[in-house]
């Protein structure tokens, strides 16, 4: 019997989640589900020990996803959607774009919690998360790149604007789910996140 589903903000979460988990150089800090431990965000002392870095108001807005790569030193605040043009409505950009930067502010400023220790001063950049069922043209994602760079400068955000990052969830015919990482950077750097995200 082959299952049919209907490819969600929540699912297309869920598969770049599980990647992450089985790939030794990135790990979650944050995962914003539907449904279970939204309040903390979460990171390990020098002694691998796993503990509460921040905690989050019932009301307060939310990030989707924050992973860590303690190699390159790197944190990446991801907003997900379950398409890509749900990410392009100006209330969206405005919305996720606080979001970011408000993470990124809270992240910096914890300099003396010792499950988060240096990681204070890691560079931090925007992600964007969606899910398709056909997929999506680097015109189209290049442009979404672009109006949220502009959005970034605008608020004049503190994290690194050159460099977004996005993932795509693509559900192919067969039902499963294939994932592409894509950025707006030709840098080194960039280069360096989507090869360590593969």
């Amino acid at each position: 019997m082959i299952y049919t589903y209907k490819l969600t903000e929540e699912i297309s979460r869920w598969a770049f989640e599980i990647h992450i988990k089985n790939i030794n150089s990135w790990w979650i800090a944050y995962t914003n589900p539907t449904a279970g431990p939204w309040k903390r965000v979460e990171s390990y002392d020098e002694k691998n020990k796993k503990g509460e870095v921040c905690r989050f108001g019932r009301d307060e807005k939310r990030p989707d996803i924050i992973i860590v790569n303690d190699e390159l030193k790197i944190i990446i605040i991801f907003e997900a959607k379950d398409s890509l043009d749900k990410l392009k409505s100006k209330n969206q950009i405005e919305k996720s774009c606080k979001v970011v930067e408000d993470m990124a502010k809270t992240l910096n400023s914890i300099v003396d919690n010792p499950y988060w220790g240096e990681r204070h001063s890691y560079k931090k950049y925007n992600g964007l998360l969606w899910g398709s069922t056909n997929l999506s043209s680097n015109e189209s994602i290049q442009e979404v790149f672009r109006i949220y760079s502009e959005e970034l400068n605008r608020i004049e955000s503190i994290i690194d604007k050159t460099i977004q990052i996005g993932v795509e969830s693509n559900k192919d015919i067969n039902n499963s789910i294939n994932i592409s990482y894509h950025t707006n950077s030709e840098s080194k750097i960039a280069n360096n996140i989507i090869e360590s995200l593969k």
